[in-house]
């Protein structure tokens, strides 16, 4: 009887993460660790994989992903700081572009100015899209290159 009960709770103890328990963590099918709450779940650290599939975005595969966290409730908000190595950096940007739109003079930069060369930042701070339908997502990108050549990206995505 002990033993059953014993391999019952192990069973649960393992799924439990997956099944949305609150304060049980799981691992998303592109690696990154998450732990649910009463309202949803935090995943971070992120991997490039989920920065990649909740950002909508296709980076180069040699990016790493510095800093990122992404929370759900019944909105999303995705925060992630990537560095592209030189050789990707420009591929980085094309990227970004095709998926943000093009770079936007008149806003400053999220990311701090120093060291930081070649800045672009993309947002879409309207209100409707061209169909006149509300945008789902808010995002503010900010990239630039360091002295190394380095591509520093920060970005901010959420949904409305």
């Amino acid at each position: 009887m002990l033993g059953s009960v014993a391999v019952t709770l192990a069973i649960l103890t393992q799924y439990a993460g997956a099944w949305g328990v609150p304060y049980f963590t799981f691992q998303t099918d592109r690696g990154s660790m998450c732990k649910n709450d009463l309202t949803g779940y935090t995943c971070s650290p992120m991997t490039l994989a989920d920065v990649e599939y909740f950002g909508d975005v296709d980076l180069p595969d040699n990016s790493s992903v510095v800093s990122g966290t992404y929370r759900s409730t019944h909105d999303y908000l995705l925060e992630a700081i990537i560095e592209v190595p030189l050789d990707s950096a420009d591929q980085a940007l094309i990227s970004l572009n095709q998926t943000f739109g093009d770079c936007i003079s008149e806003l400053p930069s999220p990311l701090s100015a120093k060291g930081i060369r070649k800045t672009c930042v993309m947002a879409n701070d309207d209100v409707f899209s061209e169909s006149e339908e509300p945008s789902s997502r808010v995002y503010l990108i900010g990239t630039g290159v360091r002295t190394d050549g380095t591509r520093l990206i920060g970005m901010v995505i959420k949904s409305r």
